[in-house]
């Protein structure tokens, strides 16, 4: 597959030394050297890590924090209930309805300098080939191709949003979205570019997501929205079922983590987050929601998300409006796709439902319960009942996504 190197890859050199590419001979150096001793001096930039942390609690602790404009989404510190600091803080200013903060600015000058990818980091990114895009021509193809068939089933991007970066070369979107983008855009594009001799586009799927996983291993996005956002489309590629780490169930499981450690799992109304960016952190959420559940049924694995634990409000048409005001937008919600991700969303809490009435571990231990499978049979009639015209399928009337929604229930 033709490629052209963005600017970044170009201002260094690959380097050709074959110990970064794991290949060449074994290295017959003893384990046990004093140079695999780790370094004891403090660098200047781990001390000023340090001391902005200090400075970082003493932040919290002030009343003005709490309703501080919230200007980056991915740049969110979240206190639960039972964390020591957010007692800290109770106890000094009495209970506020406030659990997501802005990181202070100091922490991400000391952080950046502490984890920004050094030489040989970036060296071994661009053996990765991470640096690397398509043509522009498939690159368009491969978005295009994401948006119309992906995005649907796992809206977390605000399309309107990454489309300006995407046209604009001075401010590109986040370089482990766009290969995470075009990853999952290979698995429905059907450009011969993308394919092998076999008509398959595996090979081209392997490639976007070994760039992809080399960028995250890297900590090379620090944006956490992005990177839960890219962790969920790293599910779209799945070596086989005897591969564990490399699969949608071990990628939604790191998404989640990351998500909830972000506090997506907490409303956000009372938040200082802008509406816009309110309403894709439901998105996000609710797709998470949506894969750990329908992952969960396929893979026949147990859930990772307790709703005992999520306040967040269930998703609404409105949600999908990403440009506030703006009523000539270049890409208007689609009423089907919109539907379709709001029937899905019900559908799958009826899938955990199921799971853990009929297919836990627990509930093998006890008999099987007559109400529990009525129950069942009653949210999935009320489901179907209540599913609107616009995706409810019928022979006479098929399309797509009204076919791919009756295929859960």
């Amino acid at each position: 597959m033709e490629e052209n190197e963005t600017s970044e890859s170009q201002q260094t050199p690959a380097s050709t030394d074959p110990r970064l590419l794991g290949s060449g001979p074994k290295s017959t150096v003893p384990y046990n050297t004093v140079d695999g001793l780790p370094s004891t001096q403090q660098v200047e930039a781990t001390a000023s890590h340090q001391n902005s942390s200090s400075g970082t609690m003493a932040q919290f602790m002030k009343p003005k924090f709490a309703r501080a404009p919230i200007k980056e989404a991915g740049r969110v510190a979240y206190l639960g209930e039972s964390s020591n600091l957010s007692l800290l803080v109770h106890d000094r200013h009495g209970t506020t309805d406030v659990v997501h903060y802005p990181l202070p600015e100091n922490i991400r000058g000391a952080r950046a300098r502490l984890t920004e990818p050094d030489q040989i980091e970036i060296d071994i990114l661009q053996q990765r080939g991470a640096f690397l895009l398509p043509p522009r021509a498939l690159c368009d193809e491969l978005v295009e191709s994401f948006f119309k068939w992906v995005a649907p089933v796992v809206p977390v991007i605000n399309r309107s949003r990454f489309m300006k970066r995407y046209r604009d070369p001075k401010n590109p979107p986040s370089l482990l979205l766009l290969q995470a983008v075009l990853l999952a855009g290979s698995r429905v594009c059907t450009n011969p570019q993308l394919m092998d001799a076999s008509g398959s586009t595996t090979p081209a799927a392997m490639t976007f997501y070994k760039r992809a996983k080399a960028l995250f291993d890297a900590n090379y996005e620090d944006d956490r929205i992005t990177i839960v956002q890219a962790l969920i489309l790293m599910g779209w590629y799945w070596e086989g079922p005897e591969d564990v780490t490399k699969n949608v169930f071990y990628w939604t499981r790191v998404a989640i983590v990351v998500a909830q450690g972000s506090g997506m799992h907490r409303s956000v109304e009372a938040s200082q987050l802008s509406r816009v960016d309110k309403r894709l952190w439901k998105r996000v959420w609710w797709t998470l929601f949506t894969r750990d559940r329908s992952v969960a049924v396929a893979l026949g694995r147990p859930v990772s998300i307790n709703t005992d634990d999520t306040d967040v409000e269930m998703i609404s048409e409105e949600d999908f409006v990403e440009d506030e005001g703006n009523p000539d937008s270049e890409y208007p919600p689609d009423p089907i796709h919109v539907q379709f991700f709001l029937q899905y969303v019900k559908l799958c809490e009826i899938m955990g439902l199921v799971l853990s009435q009929q297919y836990s571990v627990a509930s093998k231990a006890r008999r099987t319960n007559a109400i529990d499978l009525t129950h069942s049979d009653m949210a999935l009639a009320d489901w179907l009942q209540n599913c609107p015209r616009e995706v409810y399928w019928e022979r006479s009337r098929h399309h797509f996504w009204s076919a791919l929604l009756h295929s859960n229930y």
